[in-house]
C-alpha cells in the first residue's frame, strides 16, 4: 500500500466523497469551509489547506502599491510640512478631551498630526513597514477602515482616561501610533486566523508597549485603545469574510460594508457614552 503524503488519509475507502468531483474520494477538509477535499482542489497554504471555493471567494488582495498605505503617510507628511507655514493648525486639529464634544473630528484628524521629526519619522516607517504587508492581505478598503477605526479607538481610550485621571482633560494628544498599533492588531489577528506563530508580533507589541509606559510624553492609552480597536475590527472583518454556503462574494462584501459602517457608530456611540458619563461625574 503506498504511504500517504502528509495531511492526507491512509485509507480512502474511509473518506468522504468530494462534493465537486462525484465519485473522487476527499484526501482532506478545508480549514475555512470544513468540507472535504479531493487532491484536485486542494491547495496548500502554511497552515493546513484550503479549497478551490474558498481560495476563489477570500477577500481579494489589492493589486499594486499599497496605495492607501502612501495615501497615509503622504496626508501625514503634508499635514506636518503644513503645521510650521500654519501654527495653529495643531491647535484646530488636534485631540483634547475638553474640546472633543464640540469638535469630534480632533478624535480622527489627530492622528494625522505629528510633534516633531523622529515623531513623524517614526510612525511613518512602522506605518510603511507594517502597511506594505497588511495592506495587499485586507484589500484596501477594509485596511483603511482598520486604521481609521484604530486611530479613533486611540483616542477614545485617551478620553476615557479622564475619568481615571482627570488633569489630563486639557492635554492635547497627537500622532499616528494609535492607529499604527491597530495595524499590528490585525497582523495578530490574521497570523492567528491562519495558524501561524504570533510569538514575534506579540513581542514586537509588548517592546512598545512597555517602551510607551516608562517614556515620558507618549500616550500609552491611545497605543492601547488602537490595538484593542485593531484586534476587534480585523477579527469581526476576517471572520465575517469566510465563504457561507449560499452566500456570494458580492453580497458577503456588501455586508462587511454594513458591519464596517456599523463600527463607525458604535465607536460614535461609545465617545457619546463616554462624554456622558464625564459630564454626570465632573458636572
Amino acid at each position: 500500500m503506498p504511504i500517504p503524503e502528509y495531511g492526507m488519509r491512509s485509507d480512502a475507502s474511509a473518506a468522504p466523497e468530494c462534493p465537486r468531483h462525484p465519485g473522487a474520494r476527499s484526501v482532506d477538509y478545508c480549514k475555512r469551509c470544513n468540507r472535504p477535499m479531493c487532491i484536485d482542489c486542494l491547495i496548500r497554504t502554511e497552515v493546513r489547506s484550503i479549497c478551490v471555493d474558498c481560495a476563489g471567494r477570500r477577500p481579494r488582495a489589492a493589486s499594486g502599491a499599497p496605495v492607501v498605505t502612501y495615501a497615509f503617510i503622504g496626508a501625514c507628511v503634508l499635514a506636518y510640512l503644513a503645521s510650521f507655514a500654519s501654527p495653529a493648525l495643531q491647535q484646530a486639529l488636534a485631540f483634547t478631551p475638553a474640546v472633543g464634544y464640540v469638535q469630534p473630528w480632533r478624535f480622527l484628524t489627530t492622528a494625522f498630526l505629528h510633534s516633531g521629526l523622529f515623531h513623524i519619522a517614526f510612525n511613518m516607517l512602522a506605518l510603511f513597514w507594517v502597511g506594505s504587508a497588511l495592506e495587499p492581505l485586507l484589500g484596501r478598503w477594509r485596511f483603511a477602515s482598520v486604521y481609521l477605526l484604530s486611530a479613533i479607538g486611540g483616542s477614545l481610550a485617551v478620553l476615557a482616561w479622564v475619568l481615571v485621571q482627570p488633569m489630563t482633560l486639557h492635554v492635547a494628544t497627537v500622532g499616528a501610533s494609535g492607529a499604527v498599533f491597530g495595524l499590528f492588531g490585525a497582523v495578530f489577528v490574521l497570523q492567528k486566523e491562519a495558524g501561524l506563530d504570533t510569538r514575534s508580533v506579540v513581542a514586537l507589541l509588548a517592546i512598545n508597549l512597555v517602551y510607551g509606559f516608562i517614556a515620558p510624553g507618549i500616550s500609552w492609552q491611545a497605543h492601547l485603545g488602537g490595538l484593542a480597536a485593531g484586534v476587534c475590527v480585523a477579527w469581526i472583518l476576517v471572520r465575517q469574510a469566510r465563504p457561507k454556503p449560499g452566500v456570494t462574494a458580492r453580497s458577503q462584501e456588501l455586508k462587511a460594508l454594513w458591519i464596517t459602517c456599523g463600527l463607525f457608530l458604535a465607536e460614535a456611540a461609545a465617545i457619546a457614552l463616554s462624554y456622558r458619563v464625564l459630564f454626570e461625574v465632573y458636572g
